[in-house]
């Protein structure tokens, strides 16, 4: 198993011309389209990638929570797709999600300001400026992205392990080396069974905050071999028995341990 993170300035790179990449080096391209269907399939509307993908929130969204769909869905979404392997999952911040989890080979592509402003000038049949424009644009919301969702710099050159200047090495060229990278990178049986339980974790939090629109002050959802462990507070019994029943019939799950604690007027019963 392969997974490839693919983070990319506007103009460094085309997405025609990442699909052509990863065909070439055996890889399924994972873009916004792909996403969007997950998300149908998981139930969200893909809306919310209308309004957040990529982009930092706007403060009044941040207030009113709205994000949250949208973070718990694409988590979800990202690691359902990882889980499958010789796949490479381009933007939206995978590299941070991805890596302390399991092996991944990730990439970043850049080119100068002018190189970019050109190919995008040509493709959006814009001026140099306009286009400069959007490529600061671009630049500022993808780096309040991964600052806002995993507090993050977007364009930290340690969060990758191979930079490509697209403006002095070619896509033919990357696809004679990327190769030989990657055989170093093949996800260990370890690293699969972690990826495993990191999914079935994101799952019971979507299934919790989306799905059934349950509140709770501190999720945190541990899994190990499928056996789970849920801690935080409930604001009735009502919903720790909901939670009680809901979590054993998720595919996956082969044994469940409440931690929840029970809270009253906002006080946690039980500390």
């Amino acid at each position: 198993m392969r997974i490839v993170t693919i983070a990319r300035e506007m103009g460094a790179i085309h997405s025609a011309q990442e699909t052509a990449l990863c065909r070439a080096i055996g890889l399924r391209d994972v873009h916004r389209d792909t996403l969007e269907k997950r998300f149908r399939m998981l139930g969200t509307d893909p809306e919310h990638i209308d309004r957040f993908d990529e982009r930092k929130p706007r403060l009044m969204d941040s207030f009113l929570g709205r994000p949250n769909i949208y973070w718990e869905t694409l988590q979800t979404a990202i690691l359902q797709e990882a889980q499958q392997g010789d796949v490479a999952l381009v933007g939206r911040g995978a590299n941070f999600l991805l890596g302390d989890i399991v092996r991944c080979f990730r990439i970043r592509f850049v080119a100068p300001p002018e190189v970019r402003a050109e190919r995008v000038a040509r493709r959006l049949n814009c001026s140099q400026e306009q286009a400069l424009d959007c490529i600061r644009k671009s630049d500022r919301e993808r780096i309040g992205f991964c600052y806002y969702f995993y507090g993050k710099k977007w364009q930290d050159a340690n969060a990758y392990d191979l930079t490509v200047n697209t403006a002095e090495i070619s896509l033919s060229t990357l696809e004679e080396v990327l190769p030989k990278f990657l055989e170093r990178s093949e996800v260990t049986a370890q690293e699969e069974a972690k990826l495993r339980d990191s999914v079935l974790q994101q799952f019971i939090r979507y299934t919790l905050l989306v799905k059934e629109k349950l509140e709770f002050p501190f999720l945190d959802v541990k899994c190990e071999d499928g056996n789970v462990t849920v801690h935080g507070a409930v604001f009735s019994q009502e919903a720790h028995d909901k939670i009680e029943s809901i979590i054993p019939k998720i595919e996956g799950v082969r044994s469940l341990k409440n931690q929840l604690r029970l809270m009253q007027n906002n006080i946690p019963l039980e500390i």
